[in-house]
């Protein structure tokens, strides 16, 4: 058995570490991206945690530019992994799956392949290009896991567990995310910044009575007690999940929720207003062509470099709304982790470990035969519960809080 792993920033760190954890039932692990010198030092620390359970399999790091097909496929024909799991950002999703399809090759990945605010790339639209290979894998015998990171991937886990298990009819689906965690910085980003950027500007769309409906990002707010955390502001966004949720799993309402400080986004709105979040090209006077988006993003702090001395806790879950046996019922089903018990572990804040875990979890159900089925599947079509028996062995823990039945009280700001 052997997986290559294509990636090597936050989340690609912790899948390394926690497949190298796992490589009795993963086998040899190749971490490629297009800098080796960043696999090479995820190796590194890797072995200086211990954190290779199996010292007989290989470790080893390869240079790839994963925007190329032809080089992809030429990498996979030379690893000759079962799995390929995608750790590099989403615009690359595409070519890897056509680069697995061409070798016939399984693929996982822990986010959609576009980002959420460019036109005719919305969240209506979201995984349209990745579902359009669900045919071929079919055909060619191999299987797509797509979005197994944390949100999208174990909330909608959560939400396929508690349609399963816990309700007849479900009304609601607010997915919730917060991080109650200091990092010591004035302002920062937690994974990838230009990711994280074009995915906090886009206006928020969200599924409501059998249609789409969209407001401008932070427009939309509620208040909520998170578990260990206490209560936090979050806002509306467009997030990858909730295509696939109202794609498979019947709700009235479907809405995903962040959390943001003020003095966040008093940061986050100055930048935008005087266009650094652009990622359109922009003249210098000197004729340099430069990005506004990737000089921030060169500006920002790696989020490698936040993991030693970040403490606190965050939240993440799926709070779903409905009737079992006749009666109204809510629930939240999360996960609280701990950013310095991550660091302990893999050496990496809690953010990147909340998706680096869940996407290890995934890949151990599919050489199970648990989830290996040809095709491409989003995570709520899955039968979750051997997803959730394994998870808490990987690193992260998942509750169920009985919640009294109430509606959101959802605050409109200008």
């Amino acid at each position: 058995m052997s997986i290559l792993q294509i990636g090597a920033g936050g989340v690609g760190w912790v899948v390394a570490h926690k497949a190298a954890q796992n490589n009795d039932v993963l086998g040899d692990i190749t971490i490629a991206s297009r800098s080796i010198g960043k696999c090479e030092k995820i190796i590194e620390s890797i072995k200086g945690k211990n954190n290779l359970k199996d010292s007989t399999k290989k470790l080893e790091a390869r240079a790839v530019n994963a925007s190329d097909v032809d080089s992809l496929v030429a990498l996979i024909e030379e690893v000759k992994p079962d799995l390929v799991i995608n750790a590099g950002p989403p615009w690359v999703n595409v070519p890897i799956m056509e680069a697995c399809y061409q070798a016939k090759v399984s693929y996982l990945d822990t986010s959609v392949a576009v980002d959420l605010c460019s036109e005719g790339q919305q969240v209506p639209e979201a995984y349209d290009p990745q579902w359009a290979f669900r045919e071929k894998f079919k055909q060619a015998g191999i299987t797509g896991i797509l979005g197994a990171g944390f949100d999208p991937g174990v909330v909608s886990v959560f939400a396929a567990y508690a349609a399963k298990h816990l309700f007849d009819e479900i009304d609601t689906i607010d997915v919730m995310d917060i991080n109650a965690g200091d990092h010591g910085k004035k302002f920062a980003t937690n994974f990838d910044p230009e990711t994280n950027m074009l995915e906090i500007q886009g206006d928020s769309f969200y599924w409501e009575e059998g249609e789409w409906k969209t407001v401008p990002c932070h427009t939309r707010m509620l208040e909520f007690d998170f578990p260990k955390c206490g209560p936090f502001k979050v806002y509306s966004m467009a997030h990858d999940e909730v295509r696939s949720l109202k794609e498979f799993i019947p709700a009235k309402r479907i809405e995903f929720w962040m959390g943001f400080g003020d003095r966040y986004l008093n940061y986050f709105n100055c930048m935008r207003d005087i266009g650094l979040l652009s990622p359109e090209p922009l003249t210098l006077q000197d004729g340099t062509v430069v990005q506004p988006l990737q000089v921030l993003k060169a500006m920002l702090p790696d989020p490698t470099s936040l993991a030693p001395g970040y403490t606190g806790l965050t939240c993440i879950g799926t709070w779903v709304q409905g009737k079992k046996n006749g009666e109204q019922r809510s629930v939240f089903i999360y996960n609280n982790a701990d950013h310095e018990v991550a660091y302990k572990d893999v050496e990496h804040q809690a953010i990147a470990y909340t998706t680096g875990v869940p996407a290890i979890t995934a890949a151990l159900q599919f050489f199970r035969g648990e989830w290996a089925d040809s095709g491409v599947f989003n995570m709520e079509q899955l039968n979750p519960d051997p997803f959730l028996e394994t998870m808490p062995s990987i690193g992260l823990d998942w509750e169920v809080l009985e919640l009294q039945p109430a509606q959101p009280e959802i605050h409109i700001l200008k």
